[in-house]
């Protein structure tokens, strides 16, 4: 009776995450995810021994690294990277070499969407013989400052913007790279600005509340509910004038949205209108 075999391409496979760990391990705390369906490791930075910063890693191994330093990567797996909250990187054991070399996806997320839109199953990702993982933790610290930098690059893609730096006196956060981001911090800034105009209507604070839905009803005039409610604290405030005109801006914001569905834009077009008489 034949026994069963363990193919050589998985015996590289697990030996490729043992380097890839035991090297992370000198500056992070590495776990092993399982099932892994992308990324082998989720890890946290460590600094004075405590975690900081979260990122993802995906370990590959190879014997046959030629001159182009580089793996086809299934279009599946780069969807799931530039779906992860913090940033992920490849890292591919050279076997031959004893060499784990690594690649922030992070720097290639817009090349990497514009590839995603070709037929080809797979991506080609290279990798650059200059950035390595080594064995001494004093020798990594271009990969720590990466992994500190596609952080704040992250977040700013999910629309959330940090300022730069350590300490006490930190820097303006970085410019959006893409429309796109523009769009998300635009949205999250409106939304937060929203969160703090209900916290000082709950507590009838309505000159805060007022501040802020005026310049909401600046930064942002494509939403109905800025002006309605900016109508209802004018209301509040004795401000009738200013009471009615906000409700008759909210009023032509929902007619001017036609993918609305009607019946519930009639609704709200009638609570609308009923807030405009009581004025």
């Amino acid at each position: 009776m034949e026994l069963p075999k363990v193919p050589r391409e998985q015996r590289l496979g697990h030996s490729a995450e043992d380097y890839v760990r035991a090297r992370l391990s000198r500056f992070s705390n590495p776990t092993k995810l399982d099932p892994d369906i992308g990324i082998d490791f989720s890890c946290e930075l460590l600094e004075r021994d405590q975690p900081s910063i979260s990122f993802y890693v995906q370990s590959k191994g190879t014997e046959d690294f030629d001159d182009n330093l580089g793996l086809a990567i299934k279009k599946s797996t780069v969807q799931y990277w530039l779906t992860r909250l913090f940033p992920v990187y490849l890292v591919v054991y050279d076997a031959k070499n004893n060499t784990c070399y690594w690649k922030s996806i992070e720097d290639i997320r817009y090349w990497l969407l514009d590839k995603m839109k070709s037929e080809s199953a797979t991506i080609f990702v290279q990798l650059d013989r200059t950035h390595t993982l080594e064995e001494d933790e004093d020798q990594n610290e271009e990969f720590i400052k990466k992994v500190k930098d596609d952080f704040l690059f992250v977040q700013m893609w999910l629309g959330h913007a940090h300022l730069r730096g350590e300490g006490y006196v930190k820097t303006m956060p970085s410019p959006p790279r893409a429309d796109i981001e523009l769009a998300r911090i635009k949205e999250n800034a409106r939304i937060n600005l929203y969160v703090l105009v209900r916290h000082y209507f709950e507590v009838n604070d309505m000159q805060n509340a007022y501040a802020y839905l005026e310049f909401l009803t600046k930064f942002d005039k494509s939403h109905y509910n800025h002006f309605q409610w900016f109508g209802i604290v004018n209301q509040l405030l004795g401000n009738k004038d200013a009471a009615r005109a906000a409700f008759s801006e909210a009023l032509a914001i929902c007619e001017r949205d036609k993918t609305w569905p009607r019946e519930s834009m009639e609704s709200i077009k009638d609570m609308i209108k009923k807030q405009m008489e009581n004025v």
